[in-house]
């Protein structure tokens, strides 16, 4: 049985290394995860290959990219992208995910609950709070308060694979836990050995600022005369956190105003929220790489391995590869000595033996 984990690997650690060794049998693990970018709107602390390679190291098989326009989505938009290439590659069974709770049962029965609920939901968020707060209000059930549960829900929302949860082990998210809390892993490096928005901050207000209310519009999530505020904050501000501070409100979370900054400076709008289009394989080992003709049969999507796959892309494969390779190019400021352009083209497929 192949099973397949959604991941961001932001770095690698002991719970990403359980939940791997939890799932691993006879058949493979493949991974899709994010790529340079991740979902709480910040830079990935090192580079996808880079992850890769530790991922496979560690008991993946086959990673695979979530291309970075849907990995700075929300929870929804990003489980949603990570499900398709899952179900689109044709060779994995069931769904695999780290959750503060194990019980399917009762994950499905939020799931289904919040499918039923999406009125009263949109209802609740007049009063002029968040879509997540108003979720809770509307299910009322505390599983909704901690974000590997509410990624599992989602996960569960859209797939029809069968799904195994395997309960998250350590102190939990965002805590001091340098075992099985990425957060707590990246406050411990040194912030000048991995890639981050401080780095090239100057860089991101830059472009910011080059920017009209009408062009913030034109970013995903960014509705109701939120890009106003936005633009406001941009020209008042000197900082990114004090930007995210100016904006931030009880109806826009930070998650979702990091990613929209994120997502103005990158230039991701809402031209490219179409579903994704390819399945591009970022490294594999022994075991996956005896997988590659099966994948290769029965995927629902083009399949790229190598930088000459893109030009059998349809047109919005190739729009989605060119902003994922302009998306690099930026990521590279964020490292203390950056990296020239074009090193998403010249990037080679990691082959682990």
């Amino acid at each position: 049985m192949n099973t397949g984990i959604i991941c961001e690997f932001n770095p690698f650690h002991s719970g990403h290394k359980y939940l791997i060794d939890s799932v691993k049998n006879n058949g493979a693990v493949i991974c899709v995860m994010s790529g340079n970018f991740v979902q709480r709107g910040e830079f990935a602390i090192w580079d996808k290959f880079k992850r890769c390679n530790t991922a496979l190291e560690n008991g993946a098989d086959i990673v695979i990219e979530l291309p970075c326009a849907y990995s700075l989505m929300s929870a929804e938009g990003f489980t949603k992208a990570g499900v398709t290439l899952i179900e689109k590659t044709g060779i994995i069974d069931e769904i695999a995910f780290g959750a503060e709770c194990d019980d399917i049962g009762k994950l499905k029965k939020i799931a289904d609950k919040i499918d039923k609920s999406h009125e009263l939901i949109k209802e609740e968020m007049k009063s002029g709070i968040s879509y997540p707060a108003a979720r809770k209000n509307v299910i009322g059930d505390d599983l909704l308060d901690t974000p590997n549960n509410i990624l599992a829900i989602e996960y569960l929302r859209h797939t029809y694979l069968p799904a195994k949860a395997v309960k998250r082990i350590g102190k939990g998210h965002d805590t001091d836990d340098e075992l099985f809390s990425a957060s707590a892993i990246r406050e411990t490096l040194n912030k000048d050995n991995i890639c981050s928005m401080k780095n090239c901050e100057k860089a991101i207000l830059a472009r910011l600022r080059t920017m009209s209310a009408e062009d913030f519009a034109q970013i995903e999530d960014v509705n109701e005369g939120l890009e106003n505020r936005i633009y406001d904050a941009v020209r008042q501000s000197t900082g990114i956190d004090e930007i995210y501070e100016r904006i931030k409100t009880k109806r826009y979370t930070l998650s979702r105003i990091r990613r929209i900054i994120l997502k103005a400076y990158l230039g991701i709008t809402k031209e490219y929220s179409f579903d994704v289009p390819y399945i591009r394989i970022l490294g594999f080992n022994s075991k996956g790489k005896e997988l590659l003709p099966n994948l290769k049969k029965n995927a629902k999507l083009p399949i790229i391995s190598k930088y000459s796959d893109i030009q059998k892309l349809n047109d919005n494969g190739k729009k989605l590869f060119e902003l994922e390779c302009r998306c690099t190019d930026l990521y590279n400021l964020g490292y203390k000595n950056p990296l020239p352009c074009g090193t998403e083209q010249r990037s080679k497929i990691i082959i682990k033996d």
